[in-house]
């Protein structure tokens, strides 16, 4: 647990950008990182992150980027204070709950576990994030259905003291405009003044022991903190996937194929922007084109 920070230095600090990270000891270990990030442009008001799956073989790398997911599994399903003790003796039933946990649901490709799943090791690799609740801990059987972010993490900036909040939404869509569509209306719901007071009491009540900077993260998200306080740290990365031409046409990462990748995400980019209502808080927006949902849920 980290000690309380020095009062008389103020508690949080101002947001800094996702792709500058000061290394700690706080950090939890990551799997290898597996997308390949053809888009990366931190220039504009809303950052935007394209990530693919890549090719092997002439073909869409589908079952690589299931196996992919499999590696973020048990910090996702578990809470923190579960998969910091996994061990070799544990990891086989540690696993296997986790997966229960996610795909014993009726019909879970029409669900959401498998996007927040997706949202939360893309957080974790590319934007540099420290999980601090599973929203799995709220569940209390397999096909209920958690309200609120898709994701509730911090990112540690420098000094280590202080902290960003990082709340996340995810879908995993076919269509991109349906998606970006039905994201924009759950963004102007989620981050109005009720609707974060309660998630914020939901989180504090969830926090686990090991939470990292865990009573910095409590002051926070206390009721006696203003929320223009929290804005000023608030980052909200939104994750959609849809079912893309481009990927669908290409065999290969060539030359083409990254630069008709760039020019369809960039429109899509600019269709979110326009839509986009959460205006007060640092949004980052992550595209990540399939080839077939169907084939990446198998």
């Amino acid at each position: 647990m980290a000690e309380i920070a020095d009062l008389s230095v103020p508690l949080i600090a101002p947001s800094a950008t996702a792709d500058v990270r000061e290394s700690h000891d706080r950090r939890s270990p990551l799997p290898n990182p597996f997308f390949d990030v053809h888009v990366h442009d931190a220039s504009h008001a809303v950052p935007l992150l394209g990530l693919c799956a890549g090719f092997e073989s002439g073909n869409w790398r589908a079952a690589a980027f299931a196996d992919h997911l499999m590696d973020h599994l048990i910090e996702f399903a578990l809470t923190r204070d579960e998969w910091q003790n996994v061990n070799t003796a544990t990891a086989y039933r540690a696993l296997r709950r986790a997966a229960r946990t996610v795909y014993l649901t009726d019909k879970y490709q029409n669900r959401g576990e498998v996007g927040e799943l997706l949202l939360h090791a893309v957080m974790r690799q590319h934007y540099g994030t420290e999980p601090i609740v599973s929203k799995f801990y709220f569940k209390s059987a397999a096909n209920d259905t958690v309200k609120g972010f898709d994701a509730a993490h911090v990112v540690f900036v420098n000094p280590p003291e202080d902290l960003e909040l990082w709340l996340g939404e995810a879908k995993l869509y076919t269509d991109v405009d349906a998606a970006i569509r039905d994201v924009c209306g759950e963004l102007s719901k989620h981050l109005s003044d009720d609707y974060l007071r309660s998630e914020f009491m939901w989180i504090e009540n969830k926090l686990p022991r090991s939470t990292p900077g865990i009573d910095q993260v409590r002051r926070l998200l206390d009721e006696a903190t203003t929320l223009d306080q929290v804005f000023d740290v608030l980052n909200v990365p939104v994750l959609l996937t849809y079912e893309s031409k481009t990927v669908r046409d290409h065999l290969k990462s060539t030359t083409d194929y990254i630069a008709k990748f760039t020019n369809e995400t960039s429109e899509h980019h600019q269709k979110f922007v326009h839509l986009n209502p959460a205006k007060k808080v640092k949004v980052h927006l992550c595209l990540i084109p399939l080839m077939s949902k169907k084939e990446l849920l198998g």
